[in-house]
């Protein structure tokens, strides 16, 4: 494959990383895998870097243009956050001093980046907050042996979901996303390139719950977690249901959420209007679970 220019996603989980690789001039993923680490990658990135020259090596993939990171929501900060009219011209001061209420993190332990999604000065900004711890990025930046799998960005799941979709779809309308991964279900509204509505779904309280159970408690949330965003905004009303993430592969979940959301229309991401798909059952088999991979790949896209 060296002859090919191929950009690497990677999401990062608990103890695992979900990969793909995407080949730009045929505008294909070539491959999806998830690759278990045994430690926290970010935290070990010794760790993180060998298990991924092995998979290349057994992939046989003898390199990449450029590698890009994604972290789950649930391993970050993701909050759509309301300031004030009085702070909008110090937006960044403020949203500081919010992180600094909701965590008891030392001040500059967390890097923040922010969307606005609606509002003015004079009215007050509803935005988007993202913050990633610094050491992390920190790890990536300077951690990495070989320079070459260094990432070139590093970003959170969210945003990487919602390039996959500006990407690989020809959207026109509403959409909502929900990636269901055993660490946290995230829902996400969108149009093409703008953030509408974010809201998640803990998976915490499923813990030695029978899978009928835990299924049962997870859809009542999701289904919940949609009943108030829609009463936050009444503007993001969609039938159009988009399934991505670890759960998104069991039939039984997709059997719960059905049942549970009738009047929508539910379609798994296995498939786009703009990309290609791996041809090998081997190399597609895990494509759900990486779709953030697979939108971390496209960042490298922008400008080609």
């Amino acid at each position: 494959m060296s002859d090919k220019k191929l950009y690497m996603g990677i999401e990062v989980a608990d103890a695992s990383l979900k990969v793909a690789v995407f080949d730009v001039d045929e505008r294909r993923v070539l491959k999806t895998a998830i690759l278990e680490t045994e430690t926290s990658p970010l935290d070990d990135v010794f760790a993180f870097e060998s298990v991924l020259e092995g998979w290349m090596e057994f992939a046989k993939i003898e390199s990449v243009d450029a590698v890009s990171v994604t972290v789950p929501a649930f391993r970050s900060i993701v909050r759509q956050v309301f300031v004030p009219a009085e702070a909008a011209k110090t937006l960044d001061e403020y949203l500081k001093w919010y992180v600094s209420l909701i965590t008891n993190a030392d001040p500059g332990a967390y890097i923040i980046d922010y969307q606005v999604l609606s509002g003015s000065e004079s009215l007050g900004f509803t935005v988007m907050l993202i913050a990633v711890r610094h050491q992390w990025v920190d790890n990536m930046r300077k951690g990495f042996r070989n320079k070459s799998l260094a990432p070139k960005s590093l970003d959170v799941d969210v945003l990487s979901v919602m390039n996959l979709m500006a990407f690989a779809e020809n959207m026109t309308e509403l959409e909502c996303v929900i990636k269901a991964d055993y660490a946290g279900v995230t829902l996400i509204w969108l149009t093409k390139d703008n953030l509408q509505a974010l809201r998640c779904v803990s998976t915490l309280p499923l813990v030695n719950k029978t899978k009928e159970e835990a299924y049962k408690i997870l859809v009542e949330g999701i289904v919940e977690q949609i009943k108030v965003a829609q009463e936050e905004n009444s503007a993001i009303v969609t039938k159009n249901v988009n399934l991505c993430g670890e759960m998104a592969l069991d039939p039984e979940f997709m059997v719960c959420l059905r049942r549970a959301l009738p009047d929508c229309l539910l379609t798994s991401m296995d498939s786009f209007s703009n990309i290609r798909l791996p041809v090998e059952a081997e190399d597609s088999a895990a494509v759900l679970s990486c779709a953030g991979a697979i939108g971390a790949a496209l960042y490298a896209l922008e400008g080609v």
